[in-house]
């Protein structure tokens, strides 16, 4: 009886024991590693680049100040005119970047010059942003468009922008989603 008491507490035992073991994770896949952010540097040049503001010299008349001061402000509300339009450029370039990520394989910082606001051209009749921005699989640089929000025609349907290589085929982009 002993023996049997004995023996039950052995294998209750032994089964407490392989139940808490612990169990090795999966490894994680592919996707899970490249959800992650691409950190923009931004430039912006062509009709997205700064305002000047002008300055009041030295010396300057009271006729140049007041001539001067109806400049300033001119130029400081184009400039926050300019401001709203960089920060929208700049979320649909780094929408389309992110996007790209993992299957372009892109590095974790990019310097991204941005050429142009919201337009339409010959190559994309849907408005967009254009950027260029250096990566290996660009050999050496890429362009990209990005939209103002998905795309709402084909090809490209749904994607948040494309990306062309130096011979201007597009490698990011193309198919609807």
């Amino acid at each position: 009886m002993q023996l049997r008491l004995f023996a039950a507490l052995a294998i209750l035992g032994f089964a407490g024991t392989a139940c808490t073991a612990p169990i090795a994770e999966p490894a994680p896949e592919l996707q899970v590693l490249h959800a992650r952010a691409v950190t923009i540097h931004p430039t912006f040049t062509g009709d997205l680049a700064n305002i000047a503001i002008p300055t009041i010299p030295a010396g300057a008349s009271a006729k140049e100040v007041k001539k001067l001061q109806k400049k300033i402000t001119a130029a400081k509300a184009k400039q926050s005119a300019r401001v709203t339009l960089q920060n929208a450029a700049l979320k649909s370039g780094q929408t389309v970047l992110n996007a790209a990520d993992a299957s372009l394989k892109l590095p974790s910082a990019l310097s991204v010059t941005f050429t142009n606001d919201f337009h339409s051209s010959s190559s994309d009749s849907e408005k967009h942003v254009t950027f260029q921005f250096d990566a290996p699989v660009c050999a050496p640089s890429c362009v990209g468009h990005g939209y103002n929000g998905p795309r709402s025609s084909s090809p490209g349907k749904g994607q948040p922008g494309k990306i062309f290589n130096h011979a201007h085929a597009t490698i990011f982009g193309e198919n609807d989603v």
